[in-house]
This record gives structure tokens, C-alpha cells and sequence, in this order.
């Protein structure tokens, strides 16, 4: 993780249930392609790199048909690379100028001026060039090509009279462009012209069907283009099942497509929603959309929207009892607030796993939280994980297609397999099953609930006991993922160190976590030399470093000086890495986000929350709670513990030293800003024990801690901003 700051993943714990209560969204392709089409008659030719490519691929099958059309008419292959050639440079001659017309337009600027919106600037239009007809091209290309320069002139009743006059040949003299004309002339006819442009696009299949050359695919986007026409008229109906069609041939502009034709059909006024809901493929689009969010600012879901709310009632009032539309519809529902009408087509979607974890999730609303968990843990295999290392498998079923969004978290999508297990796991943890509930919560990748109760809710002993038993220690000489060199391990205060979001299952990422987890709350419990196998390999030295000083400090038979120097050696490893080596990853001292940010994640928190229906904490957690926290509990405890360990080394040294009073004053203002009132003993003591030292008497002078340099030096005050006759 950067040094940016940590990540916010959503969490149950601490979300006032907003987590566990979120409506899944679907995914629009994926439901279209589940729609039974029948097998298409046409295939598309859609160029890989986007809309600009079809200038390119409309060349490059131009100059293809002509090499077929001049090997078939058996010309001398010297004739024949000619024409190719010329024919190419002709062409080139119309794309260049095509590009440089493009180019003028989006370059015209408009604006207000003299209080009208004009064009401000017209830069002179590219001229057109002098494009030829190739002497000895094949008659229909020839024509066809005539017609094109016709075309980009803006000669457009010319350009069709060329097209028709080509359609009017004999069926053998237009093998080639037959396709090509009739599209153009559907193209090309005027909007008061409709249906003779529907006609035309007509014609193209009719053609592709009866065997002339659609090499460029114009059969399929005739379909788009028809359907194009159909919306302009708002024949919600038939655009729909043309566009479908043309999806059918793997045209991926179909698909956006439909999604603008359902937009336009919730967004304009007199939609026939109840003929829409009668017809099962206009149903299946219309439903996929509510379902979807739509990034061009014309989405319905989620929230309650009467648009939403109609069509829920036009596919009730249509008797539409299938299984498939009444999970989804529950799900329509159920995103847009109306509980009601979503347990109405919970009821018909015959026990489907997406109807049954959305049940689960109105009877959580209700309070009933046992009757939830055990329908979740019933439908939770019917929600599998996808193995990372295998490839997507195809969504082929509704709930495959649904995904969690969650806009101001990290990741914003999560999978509904890894949502459905922590909601189980969550629930699990108000039903007292915390080994069930830790085990859920941290496969599922959810750390910061999973820590918690790991942390604060399981005993020592049961946490050990788990993490022995599922996460026994990999790689001896496996080094931190987290860290980069494992020489020099992160360092939470200030790098955001913070584990993998949700869902993202790296077995070993998440093994050293809990592990490591485990690790420090050992060390807190005085139960180091336990602890030392759980930690990281770039945090043993460290740890290792803190219990010899502290096992040094206290051996009765060293010397008292010794012993001082290594209690004191402890207190500065404590101070400075004791958020490593024994900081809590939750409250108090939030090693998750580097102590840099705190959640309201407490069974107090949780218990007085306002929207809290299903996460209530049992007394039985809050009493684990309250016995598992670190000594004080409070916010960077392990500051507490080294100044107390400082405190205990300065009691083996002797009064008006000024070893001792540097111990005392260096303690004490580990404390000064966040806990004067702690701070105070220190002071007190420096005071008392070394008022003869020239640091103890500032002290005593000041009434509060001197500032020290880094060699432990009394700064002047005048040095720390303070005039002297301030002093």
C-alpha cells in the first residue's frame, strides 16, 4: 500500500450494516447473453481497434474483393497488380480526404456572442481531391466506387441514382457490390424517407441470404441500422429484437445499443411497458437494465424510482411466472426499497439461491437473525469462489452475473460469492460461533473484521488453536509480502501499511496476517518467546531484540546499571516499534491503518447504533471484549509500556544522576502531548529524584518537561522561539 494512506474497505462490523444489507448489481452483457436467441443467419466483421477502424477494414475489403472479382474474370497478373495498385491510390485519395473532412468538422468552436450561440471560427475545408474511376475495374466496383466519390462530394441523389442503376443489373454483374449498394441506399435516404430505408436494409439480408458477397458483414449491421430507425420512431419492440439480432452476431456495438434503447424506453413518455413485459426478450433487456447501473448518467438503480416501480407492476400485471424473471424482479425490488413487492417474487422463484440470499436479507431487516443464517449457510455453496488461478468461467446462470459495488470503498466490486460467506460470518459472530465467524471473515478476505474478532472477541487459546490448525507456517525463510525489502520492514505509523481488500484471496498474504496478528497479541500477554515463530520474517530480529532486553532487565543476578541499560534499551524499542511488535490491528491503537485513523468498530459502537437490526453483540462478546484488551486500553498503548518500562529502569539508577533524570525526562515526554496527566509522574519524579542536575532543575524551573536535543542537551528557550524576557 502507498504511503498515501490506507485503504477503506467495506466492512460489516463498522458500517451500521450498510455492507450487509447492500443490493447486489447485475451485469447487463452477461444477461443479454444469456437471452435464448435462435442461431443468427449473419456474422459480423467489427474491427478490433474501435469506430476508427472502419475506414481501414471498408478498404481493406474493398481491395480484397477486387483481387477476387480480377482473379475470377481471369485478368494477367501484371494487369492485375496494376489496377490493385491504382484502385488502392484512388482510394487512399478519398480516406485521406475522409479523415481531413472529420478533422474540420470537430475542429469548427461555437460560442455565445451578441447573445446567440454561433460558430466562431470556420477554418477553411479541405479541398477535394481529384479522385478517378480506375480505366478497367470491374463494372459493379467500378460503379460503386463512382458512387462513394459522389457520396463524400455531398452529391447524394447522384450517389443513389449510381447505387440503384447497380442493383439493376443482372444478378451476375454485381456479385461483389450487390451488399454494398443496398446498404448505402439505406444510408443514405433521407429521415422523411424511413421506409424506403427500412427497405433497403431489408435488402441487404435478402441479398447476404441469396449468396452475393458480404464480406464487410453489412447484413449484420443492417440490423443496427434498422432497429436505429425503429428507436427514432420510439418502436421500443422492434428495436429491441433487431438489436438483439445483430447482437446474436457478435456485433459488440449491439449491446450499447440496447442499453440506450432501454434508457429511452423508462425515459420517454407513453412507453408501452406492458407490451414490453409480455414479450420475453424485450423483458429480459428491460429487467437487465433496471438491474444495472448505467455510467451515462440515465440509470434507475438503485433507489426507489417510479420509473422502476412501473415496470415492476406492468411484468406483475402480465402474469409472468418464470423462475428466472422472478429472481430478478425480486432483485429490482428489493434494490429499489420495495420490500413488499420483492418477498412477492421471492415467493415465485422456486427456491432459486439468489431469491434465498435475498430472503436472508429481509429477514435480517426484520431482526430474525437466526432464521438468516441458517438460510445463508444453505445456499452458500451455491455461490462458489473462483479459483484465481483458473480462468473466468462463463456466467452462465443469473447469480454469476451479480457483483457488490461499492463506490467509496477499495475494491469498489466485490464478487456476491465472497459477500454471501461474510455475511454468514458476520451473522455468525451475534450467534456466538466465533471460530466459524473468524474463519468465514478472513477467507473472504474481510481483515478488519476478521482482526477484531480474532483480536478482541476469541481467547488466546482459541485463537492459537485455530492458526495452528488451519494456518500452520509455510516457508521458513518466506519473507514479508507486505514488505519490500525484508530488511527493512515497513513501518505502520507512517506507511499505511494495511492488508489485501476484501476478496482478494492470496492464501499466503492472509496466512502471515493472522499469524502476525497472533504474534503481537502474544507478545502484549507477556508470552514472547510463544510469539516469536508467528512474526515475519522481517520483524524477528526486532522482536527477538525486545525480549532479550526485557529478559536482561530483569535478571536479579546482573548488576543494577546493567539491568537499567536494558530495561531502557526495551522501553526504546517499545516506543518506536512497539506498533510492529505488539500494537493491537483494531482498537485501541490501530495498527491497520498505521494508528493513522480510527473506526467506530466496538461492541459499544455496534450496540448503539441506531441502524444496527442485525449485528447487536451478545453480552457474551462484550465480555470477551472488555477482558481481552491490551494494557492500558488505550489509543498507542505500547507508549504506556515503554515509558512504564523506562520508568522501572530509572528506579534501578541513582538519584541526581544525569543518566536518570535524561531517562525520566525522555519517558515523560513520550506522554506529554497526548496524556499530560500520566506525563505528570514523570515529571514528578525528575523533579523529586534529580533536582540537582541541570535538566531536573529546568525542569523544576520550567514546571514542565525541558526540550531536549538530540544528544539530550536542555535547549535554550530562546532556542525553541521563546524572547528572553519571557523566559
Amino acid at each position: 500500500m502507498p504511503a498515501c494512506g490506507p485503504q477503506f474497505p467495506n466492512n460489516f462490523l463498522e458500517s451500521g450494516e450498510t455492507t450487509l444489507f447492500a443490493a447486489p448489481q447485475a451485469e447487463f452483457y452477461a444477461a443479454l447473453d444469456r437471452i435464448k436467441l435462435p442461431p443468427p443467419r449473419f456474422h459480423a466483421s467489427v474491427p478490433t481497434n474501435g469506430v476508427y477502424g472502419y475506414a481501414a477494414q471498408t478498404t481493406a475489403t474493398d481491395l480484397a474483393d477486387l483481387r477476387a472479382a480480377l482473379r475470377l474474370a481471369k485478368v494477367p497478373t501484371r494487369e492485375k497488380d496494376a489496377l490493385l495498385k491504382a484502385h488502392a491510390a484512388e482510394r487512399e485519395k478519398l480516406d485521406k480526404y475522409s479523415e481531413e473532412s472529420t478533422e474540420w468538422h470537430e475542429s469548427n468552436q461555437w460560442g455565445w456572442t451578441d447573445g446567440e450561440f454561433k460558430l466562431l471560427r470556420k477554418p477553411t475545408p479541405p479541398k477535394f481531391p481529384a479522385v478517378q474511376v480506375v480505366p478497367g475495374l470491374p463494372p459493379e466496383i467500378g460503379d460503386y466506387f463512382r458512387g462513394s466519390v459522389a457520396w463524400h462530394q455531398e452529391h447524394t441523389n447522384e450517389a443513389r441514382a449510381i447505387w440503384s442503376a447497380l442493383l439493376a443489373r443482372p444478378a451476375a454483374e454485381r456479385h461483389f457490390r450487390s451488399t454494398w449498394a443496398a446498404y448505402m441506399l439505406g444510408r443514405s435516404a433521407n429521415s422523411n424517407k424511413w421506409d424506403q430505408a427500412l427497405q433497403s436494409f431489408q435488402q441487404v439480408r435478402s441479398l447476404a441470404t441469396e449468396g452475393f458477397a458480404d464480406t464487410l458483414g453489412l447484413a449484420a449491421a443492417s440490423l443496427g441500422w434498422e432497429a436505429r430507425i425503429h428507436l427514432q420512431r420510439n418502436q421500443f419492440e422492434a428495436a429491441i429484437e433487431l438489436y438483439l439480432q445483430q447482437y446474436a452476431t457478435r456485433d459488440w456495438t449491439a449491446g450499447e445499443s440496447l442499453r440506450v434503447t432501454a434508457a429511452k424506453a423508462f425515459h420517454s413518455d407513453g412507453a408501452p411497458l406492458s407490451e414490453l413485459a409480455r414479450n420475453p426478450h424485450t423483458r429480459a433487456v428491460l429487467t437487465a437494465y433496471v438491474l444495472t447501473r448505467d455510467d451515462r448518467g440515465m440509470h434507475l438503480a438503485p433507489g426507489p424510482q417510479a420509473p422502476v416501480r412501473a415496470w415492476l407492476a406492468a411484468v406483475e400485471a402480465a402474469g409472468v411466472r418464470d423462475v428466472g424473471s422472478a429472481e430478478q424482479l425480486a432483485l429490482a425490488a428489493y434494490q429499489n426499497d420495495d420490500m413488499e413487492t420483492a418477498q412477492r417474487w421471492i415467493n415465485r422463484a422456486a427456491r432459486s439461491p439468489t431469491a434465498q440470499w435475498l430472503e436472508a436479507k429481509l429477514l435480517l431487516r426484520e431482526g430474525k437473525v437466526d432464521r438468516a443464517a441458517k438460510l445463508l449457510a444453505s445456499v452458500v455453496d451455491a455461490f462458489p469462489i473462483e479459483p484465481a488461478t483458473t480462468n473466468a468461467r462463463p456466467k452462465t446462470t443469473f447469480a454469476d452475473s451479480l457483483e457488490m459495488d461499492f463506490p467509496y470503498n477499495d475494491p469498489a466490486q466485490q464478487t456476491v460469492a465472497i459477500q454471501v460467506r461474510a455475511e454468514l460470518g458476520a451473522l455468525r459472530l451475534t450467534r456466538r460461533e466465533y471460530l466459524e465467524s473468524l474463519d468465514a471473515l478472513l477467507r473472504t478476505g474481510y481483515w478488519l473484521d476478521a482482526a477484531y474478532v480474532g483480536e478482541r472477541v476469541l481467547t488466546i487459546e482459541e485463537l492459537q488453536a485455530y492458526v495452528d490448525q488451519q494456518w500452520p507456517a509455510g516457508d521458513a525463510g518466506q519473507s514479508s509480502p507486505a514488505t519490500a525489502n525484508p530488511s527493512e520492514p515497513p513501518h505502520p505509523e507512517t506507511d499505511g501499511v494495511t492488508p489485501p481488500p476484501p476478496g482478494e484471496l492470496a492464501p499466503e498474504l492472509l496466512r502471515e496476517r493472522i499469524r502476525y496478528l497472533l504474534g503481537r497479541r502474544l507478545t502484549r500477554l507477556s508470552r514472547g518467546a510463544e510469539a516469536a515463530p508467528y512474526f515475519p520474517p522481517a520483524y524477528r530480529p526486532r522482536q527477538q531484540a525486545l525480549l532479550q532486553a526485557l529478559d536482561t532487565g530483569r535478571d536479579p543476578a546482573l548488576s543494577a546499571d546493567a539491568r537499567a541499560a536494558s530495561l531502557f534499551a526495551a522501553a526504546q524499542i517499545a516506543r518506536h516499534e512497539g506498533m510492529e511488535l505488539f500494537g493491537t490491528e483494531c482498537a485501541p491503537d490501530w495498527h491497520y491503518t498505521g494508528g493513522n485513523f480510527e473506526f467506530e468498530l466496538t461492541p459499544q459502537d455496534r450496540a448503539t447504533n441506531t441502524t444496527t437490526r442485525a449485528l447487536i453483540p451478545s453480552a457474551d462478546e462484550l465480555r470477551r471484549y472488555a477482558a481481552s484488551g491490551p494494557d492500558p486500553n488505550t489509543r498507542f498503548h505500547y507508549r504506556y509500556q515503554a515509558a512504564f518500562l523506562a520508568y522501572e529502569a530509572a528506579g534501578l539508577m541513582p538519584d541526581n544522576s544525569p543518566a536518570t533524570a535524561l531517562v525520566l525526562c525522555t519517558a515523560g515526554s513520550w506522554l506529554k502531548a497526548r496524556d499530560p496527566q500520566t506525563a505528570d509522574i514523570f515529571y514528578k519524579a525528575l523533579v523529586r529524584r534529580c533536582r540537582k542536575t541541570a535538566l531536573g532543575a529546568e525542569a523544576d524551573r520550567k514546571r514542565w518537561f525541558p526540550e531536549l536535543d538530540a544528544n539530550g542537551e536542555v535547549i535554550k528557550p530562546s532556542a525553541v522561539g521563546i524572547p528572553p524576557d519571557q523566559q
